[in-house]
């Protein structure tokens, strides 16, 4: 049987994949959406949108539908080891604004699904329960797509493009041999409360010893608690919910808090992390989102940096599309854009990473940013991703956390 020929196959649909799909779509391409699951769908997430997400899920449309149950998000309260708290707020963030002052939260399945609808009412065509089992080709002017549904039966696509949005366990990447790991080994384990005590309009995150747990609102009396902790010494337990139960027990101040709360849905488990890609593009191949690098959770970007990888990749390879110029040369460009994007980010998370692993280190740089508030604002305006991360990397500002 011949396979269907297609302009382009999104592999993955959550943030990065529906977005893409959505964009390449409305361009007037011929995109087949391709996802594992089927929508509406959970996912372990810490399920926070930064202030500039909103401005790219205005322009898919989709920020009316979004926002209408989402939890607002005005900042950041950070708790170190010592229990010493500071707290950041992106309206403080002077002289810069965000999209808007705040951000927003709300489940995944409902972010998701407002995507997903997105793509395909620009003209995506979704297929759902179906996996990608591999992908061939690349130098000549397609590639071939293997998918299998979950009766067991095979399909195949050409596509002059294939996008890998599969999230940090990629397939596509492995495939392409992009796929690389680092040696930050942290798994995640996340749920859903009702009746958490002391939730405000900002998320919290709470640093214990080799563990830390997160808070935040999303909307519809939920909260969103979530246990991170290092992969290669793990916490007790063998389930996902005996191991966040265990979690949860070293940061005893969270423990406290959500004794007693009814829970909602099971424990799910992502990681674990720390991954990241020699580069995000092969011959006719590109990779988006979690897909192409994720770090660490503990400043929740995942899902602007999934938004915002999209639109930079429409917007660097579209011409190369229409001209059919993808080869791997070619589409370097994509490359060059993320670094200049995401570079300083990078090198943020890798020194939140850096210092969270440091007790003694960390508890001194939440005391100065407990007095010094400005500061503060200024380091999760970055994490809101509109504040320059160039602003936190200065010789000025970095003194001042620890002078």
């Amino acid at each position: 049987m011949k396979a269907r020929a297609v302009d382009v196959v999104v592999a993955g649909a959550g943030p990065a994949g529906s977005a893409t799909a959505a964009l390449l779509a409305g361009h007037g391409l011929d995109v087949v959406l391709v996802d594992r699951a089927t929508f509406p769908r959970d996912k372990a997430c810490s399920e926070s949108l930064s202030p500039e997400a909103g401005r790219i899920l205005e322009a898919l449309g989709v920020l009316a539908t979004v926002q209408a149950d989402a939890a607002r998000l005005r900042g950041m309260t950070v708790v170190g080891p010592g229990g010493v708290a500071f707290t950041g707020r992106f309206a403080g963030a002077r002289p810069h604004r965000g999209f808007r002052d705040w951000g927003l939260a709300l489940p995944r399945r409902d972010l998701d699904a407002a995507l997903v609808a997105a793509a395909t009412a620009r003209g995506a065509r979704l297929l759902e329960g179906i996996r990608v089992e591999g992908i061939d080709g690349g130098a000549a002017r397609a590639r071939t797509v293997h998918l299998r549904d979950r009766s067991g039966r095979a399909d195949t696509l050409t596509a002059r493009l294939v996008v890998g949005a599969d999230g940090i366990q990629s397939r596509i990447a492995t495939r392409l041999g992009l796929a690389r790991r680092g040696r930050l080994r942290r798994v995640a384990f996340v749920t859903h409360a009702t009746g958490v005590p002391g939730m405000t309009e900002f998320g919290e995150m709470h640093v214990g010893r080799g563990v830390y747990a997160g808070l935040a609102p999303v909307g519809r009396g939920l909260t969103n608690v979530a246990v991170v902790m290092d992969a290669a010494a793990p916490i007790g337990g063998r389930t996902p919910r005996e191991r966040f139960d265990a979690g949860l027990a070293r940061v005893p101040a969270v423990a406290e808090r959500v004794r007693g709360v009814s829970w909602v849905g099971p424990v799910l488990g992502a990681g674990p992390f720390a991954h990241r890609t020699a580069r995000a593009t092969a011959d006719r191949a590109a990779l988006v989102g979690d897909a192409a690098d994720f770090y660490d959770p503990f400043t929740g970007e995942g899902i602007y940096a999934a938004l915002r990888g999209a639109e930079l990749l429409v917007s660097e390879i579209g011409g190369l599309l229409e001209r059919d110029q993808l080869s791997a040369d070619a589409l370097v460009v994509y490359d060059a854009a993320r670094r200049r994007e995401f570079g300083g980010k990078w090198l943020i998370e890798r020194a939140i990473a850096w210092a969270i692993a440091r007790p003694a280190l960390l508890d001194r740089v939440a005391q100065r940013l407990a007095r010094r508030p400005g500061l503060a604002d200024l380091l999760v305006g970055v994490t809101g991703d509109f504040v320059p991360p160039r602003t936190v990397l200065r010789p000025s500002y970095l003194l001042r956390l620890v002078v």
